[in-house]
């Protein structure tokens, strides 16, 4: 594995990588040896990287970077490079497919962002050869599997603030994909992948071709790719992890009722197994009244449902739980199908020796289809009338004998289709540009300018989603004067087409009927970014230690979407999606200055040290004028040390989602402190609904600002030749941040008298249906943490005399030190350590150990996340707890444990003839098929979180790579 990154230094902690870890200690304290010259020869060659628009060795810039190189993203088990980088530790809840799958309202399903530092992938920006890609999403994130993979030569990662060097967005820092652009021949691969469950099948055909012609002044590039997975659409692939039934419940014996027997000493919360819902089954229970406790099976058949031990609305443990379980087999996919093509071509002519002129023109589109969630209705579903003609014989007597007019049930509604995401997503870049060099003012430039037009497409689609306002017709079915059962509303309105439903039993409705209730919500988008850029850089003037570095940079964007949506999402109609379509624009006009000037070379006490400033002036249509700046310095006391310090300023603006979202609606559960309260106790009150949450843009957003520090050591000592380490600490301080407030914070601070949000929550008989929410600029947000990495390359030879091969040891950590928010209206939170959300836990770290025999090349890998807790913000306790408080709920156990991850690569390289190489693979993914850990999520959704832990199992990867 050749991973070159000169940034982080060695620490496994107290969750030692297992063997990895302790053969890459023994390496790091192996005493000075004298290596051989081919081993010399095969040392991690210097690279230059791009963290600045002053070319630069990547030892010498001030802000951390990491290089990752073609080969060392190949020996991953899966067919994208966004896997393999998001193993990296500096990366911390990207969205993948397996994350995105249940993203169905927000539209955002089925894509690969990139999340550097756990702060969002809308701060992290994500460009190709330095230039900016229009996005896939609304937001702007882009999806990286657009590139063309096989043409990615490496990938430069600055982890720090970047925004005065590249522009908005880069708060995070940013990650370039470097193109082979000189690439020539021809090289291929197939190969293909499956879990040892037999499941998540995928196949990637890909081909490159490269040649020059006029002479060799000219150059052209085609590249292609075809990628499917089949996926794991239905449910979890019979995975035990999945079927324990962890949930998090209201305690029912919390209160401050002490005549009651309730008492504050007990936890307000507890995470069980074997939860299900106490108001509703698959085909319906009766959830008050003297018929509570009827629910209705195969044949709409009448039972009396078994309540669990423990009763806390809408959640039980024990009894027929199992009945309401919808995990394994209707809930969500673990990992959606998707099909991806994209195909890259560009022209390069050397118009003089000085002056080079582009054209690429890039198309990538890619489908993803995965079922969500079931159109669920736990306490809250139809009232049935007791003239209503589906109502079993026996149940109806009894209606008549206790003089009921109706009763209302809660169910799982399982005639009715699993919701499924099906979305597809091309993205259009066509660039056209050059670069070169020019003489002026006494010394040499370098030019690069380029034009990109670029627009996205994105077909979202809720599939298989019923009409609330056809449900609730379909559902008040009587018998007309002929005895037929039909709609009561077509007994006034025969023509409106209403089909009957029978929401009491399973397996009881028609295919006429579900043809009546379900159809499509959708959203199709234009997204459309155009960008005049411009650079210049060269050297004008020297000083004592040598020429001053100067770049120049100029840029204009725009950015514009349009889009539509169907009629019943309009009317926000359907049980899940929602989609309102979004128009606007705005433009931005920016210009940078960035310098490195030397102070010192070659002197008794310095063997370099120099200064780099940037700063960068910017102006938006819709947010105003912005100034950014970075400022670092590295100094080189001796060859074997190096220190570095950076300071910045960077911003991100509102992107076009934040600003003019017309409204997107999202479904979950949430805790009703009023009701817990007793404010808003009503008959079968429920304290934890499932609701409707309702977001929408500000046009009022202003850009977030974020102040970076970063302080690092390099150690290279020459007396160990192959051997690199750092340790480099980072703090990052986001102002006025922009993040829109969930459903549950904004009745929160209802509840407290705090902010104006009670007037956008929505009551039906005291229970909260809908919560409408916008973004805002918050207070703060923190996060800071230290890198370490370390690397060390060696002949076999000079550890053993007469042992072959070369020997690689890279590792990397990351330790999350806060993740704090304050948006000055709800209480403070520090949620680092977190292994139950997408927040980031306390240490991720990997360790490679690589071995290069030729033909023969092998590598092991170990990755691991410390244990941590489900929610930080939590008291853990059993007996004699606190009070709970909004920012400090009590919990029985807030314990989630770390996980070690081992992974494989192996590959032989052959001949295939005198021209064409030859190399077969196989990589193994987590080689001891390790669970993930159980813990409770929302109950539609796979007890594990898989931005946190591996869920797919072992998966095996192989094929084979040609290049001639």
């Amino acid at each position: 594995m050749r991973l070159v990154n000169r940034r982080s230094g060695p620490s496994f902690s107290a969750l030692a990588l297992s063997t990895v870890s302790a053969l890459a200690l023994t390496a790091f304290a192996a005493p000075s040896f004298a290596q051989s010259q081919a081993a010399q020869g095969e040392q991690l060659e210097e690279v230059v990287i791009t963290g600045s628009r002053i070319v630069r060795e990547g030892y010498e810039a001030p802000t951390p970077l990491a290089v990752v190189d073609a080969a060392a993203m190949q020996a991953g088990s899966n067919s994208n490079v966004a896997q393999f980088l998001n193993t990296m530790p500096v990366f911390s809840g990207s969205a993948q497919p397996g994350t995105t799958q249940n993203s169905i309202s927000a539209g955002t399903a089925g894509v690969n962002t990139l999340n550097l530092r756990s702060l969002g992938a809308v701060r992290t920006l994500v460009l190709m050869d330095g230039q900016r890609s229009v996005g896939s999403l609304l937001d702007g994130s882009v999806d990286v599997n657009v590139f063309p993979q096989q043409l990615v030569q490496r990938v430069d990662v600055v982890t720090g603030g970047a925004s005065a060097v590249y522009g908005s967005d880069a708060v995070a820092g940013v990650v370039n994909f470097i193109l082979d652009k000189e690439f020539t021949g021809v090289k291929g691969e197939v190969s293909g992948g499956v879990t040892s469950y037999g499941d998540d099948k995928n196949y990637k055909v890909a081909l490159t071709a490269g040649f020059p012609f006029a002479g060799g002044r000219g150059h052209v590039l085609a590249s292609g790719e075809q990628v499917d997975n089949n996926g794991i659409i239905h449910g979890d692939g019979g995975r035990e992890w999945n079927a324990t039934g962890v949930q998090i419940i209201v305690n029912p014996l919390y209160g401050t009722n002490a005549a009651a027997g309730q008492s504050t000493s007990v936890p307000q919360r507890l995470i069980l197994d074997q939860i299900g819902f106490s108001n509703a089954t698959r085909g319906g229970l009766i959830i008050s009244g003297p018929l509570k406790g009827t629910a209705f099976g195969p044949g709409g058949t009448p039972y009396t449902y078994n309540y669990g031990s423990l009763i806390s609305n809408p959640y039980m443990q024990g009894g027929d739980w199992k009945s309401s379980e919808i995990k394994r087999d209707i809930g969500s996919s673990l990992d959606p199908s998707e099909s991806r093509q994209n195909i890259f071509t560009r022209v390069s002519y050397d118009v003089t020796d000085a002056i080079t002129i582009f054209g690429q023109v890039s198309w990538a589109s890619n489908h993803v289809f995965g079922y969500c969630c079931p159109q669920f209705q736990p306490g809250n579903g139809p009232v049935i009338k007791a003239d209503n003609a589906f109502i079993p014989t026996d149940i109806r007597a009894r209606m008549t004998a206790l003089g009921l007019t109706s009763f209302q049930i809660g169910s799982m509604n399982e005639d009715l289709p699993t919701f499924f995401s099906d979305n597809t997503r091309s993205v259009n870049r066509n660039v056209i540009g050059g670069n070169g060099k020019i003489d002026a003012f006494g010394s040499t430039w370098s030019w690069d300018a380029y034009f990109q037009n670029g627009f996205s497409r994105s077909s979202v689609n809720t599939g298989g989603v019923a009409s609330r306002s056809k449900f609730a017709l379909a559902t008040d079915a009587v018998r007309n004067t002929n005895g037929q059962i039909v709609c009561r509303s077509t007994l006034t309105n025969p023509t409106n087409g209403c089909v009957p439903w029978n929401p009491l039993g399973t397996g009881v409705n028609t295919d006429a009927g579900l043809n009546y209730l379900v159809g499509v919500s959708y959203l199709y988008s234009h997204l459309t970014e155009n960008v005049w850029s411009g650079s210049l850089t060269g050297e004008p003037v020297s000083l004592w230690a040598g020429p001053v570095s100067l770049a120049v940079s100029l840029e204009h964007r725009t950015e514009k979407v349009r889009g539509m949506s169907d009629a019943g999402s309009k009317a926000i109609d359907w049980f899940a999606g929602n989609y309102l379509p979004i128009n606007g624009q705005y433009n931005v006009t920016e210009g940078a200055l960035e310098t490195v000037v030397p102070l010192a070379k070659d002197e008794s006490w310095a063997q370099n040290w120099d200064l780099n400033a940037a700063a960068r002036f910017t102006g938006y249509s819709t947010s105003g004028f912005v100034i950014t700046y970075k400022i670092g310095s590295t100094y080189t006391p001796i060859p074997d040390v190096k220190f570095r310090v950076t300071r910045s300023r960077d911003i991100r603006a509102p992107n076009l989602q934040e600003l003019f979202a017309a409204g997107t609606s999202s479904q979950g559960e949430i805790t009703d402190p009023f009701c817990q309260a007793g404010s808003q106790q009503v008959a079968g009150a429920i304290c934890t609904p499932t609701v409707r949450g309702f977001a929408t843009g500000n046009v009022n957003l202003k850009p977030e600002k974020a102040d970076t520090n970063g302080i690092g050591i390099v150690f290279q000592p020459s007396f160990i030749d192959g051997f690199s380490a750092s340790v480099d600490y980072w703090d990052v301080n986001i102002k006025d941040a922009i993040q829109s407030i969930s459903s549950q914070q904004a009745v929160d601070l209802c509840f407290q008298g705090v902010g104006n949000t009670c007037g956008n929550i929505t009551r039906v008989g005291g229970i909260i249906t809908q919560v409408q929410t916008s973004g805002i600029n918050l207070a703060v947000q923190n996060v800071k943490g230290i890198d370490f990495e370390a690397s060390y390359r060696f002949a076999m030879d000079d550890l053993v005399s007469g042992w072959a091969g070369n020997l690689g040891i890279h590792g990397n950590a990351t330790t999350y030190l806060r993740n704090y928010r304050n948006d000055g209206l709800s209480p403070p939170t520090n949620r680092v350590g977190e292994n139950g959300a997408n927040n980031p836990p306390n240490w991720r770290m990997s360790a490679t150990i690589s071995y290069d025999l030729d033909p023969i090349k092998a590598s092991l890998t170990g990755r691991a996340v410390s244990s941590g807790l489900y929610d930080a913000t939590y008291i853990t306790c059993t007996t004699g707890c606190p009070v709970s408080t909004i920012a400090h709920g009590t919990v029985n156990n807030d314990h989630m444990p770390g996980a070690f991850y081992l992974d494989a690569a192996f590959s032989y390289n052959f001949l295939l003839g005198e021209e064409t190489k030859g190399e077969a693979f196989l990589n193994v993914r987590n080689l001891g098929n390790k669970d993930p850990y159980a813990s409770p999520r929302t109950y539609y959704l796979q007890q594990a979180n898989a931005a946190v832990y591996d869920v797919l199992g072992r998966v095996f990867r192989a094929g084979i790579r040609f290049k001639m």
